[in-house]
Formats: structure tokens, C-alpha cells, sequence
């Protein structure tokens, strides 16, 4: 069973940058609009069997417009919009 452990480097917004280790996200947009959205997968989903699975987010700096989301999406979910919209 393969779980995620880490951000996926390749499946990600343009406005997002990850660290070679896969653990640490960067915005770099300028968040001015919904289509500057910063949306990062796993390197692998979450299987449908598992009952219970845990992770953390650090937040390290807000943003001037203070607008994080964090959840969870389909891999048809574009990744240049915010998740359910």
C-alpha cells in the first residue's frame, strides 16, 4: 500500500514551488485574483480502504489576503482554481 508522504514536485499549480524533499510548499504569486491559485497533490493518494489517515500543515506565513485552503480532491480537479469552484 502506498501512502502519501509528500508533496508531488510535478503535480502542482504554477503559482507553487516544492522543495526537493517534498515537504515544503511555496506561494509565489501574487494573490490577486482566484486565478492565481495555489493547488499541490500527494505523491500518492489516499487509498479508498484505509479507515483513517492523519496529516499536518504547518502555516508558516498567511499572506497579505490571508486565504489558505486545505483539503482534499479528486486527480480531475484542475489545479489552477480553488478546489470546489
Amino acid at each position: 500500500m502506498d501512502l502519501p508522504t509528500a508533496w508531488n514536485l510535478d503535480d502542482k499549480s504554477t503559482y507553487l514551488s516544492v522543495d526537493s524533499s517534498g515537504l515544503r510548499v511555496n506561494y509565489e504569486g501574487l494573490g490577486e485574483s482566484e486565478k492565481e491559485t495555489g493547488v499541490v497533490r500527494a505523491n500518492n493518494p489516499i487509498p479508498p480502504y484505509c479507515k483513517l489517515f492523519y496529516f499536518e500543515v504547518d502555516i508558516i506565513d498567511e499572506g497579505k489576503n490571508k486565504i489558505i485552503g486545505i483539503g482534499f480532491c479528486k486527480k480531475e480537479v484542475v489545479l489552477n482554481r480553488i478546489p470546489g469552484n
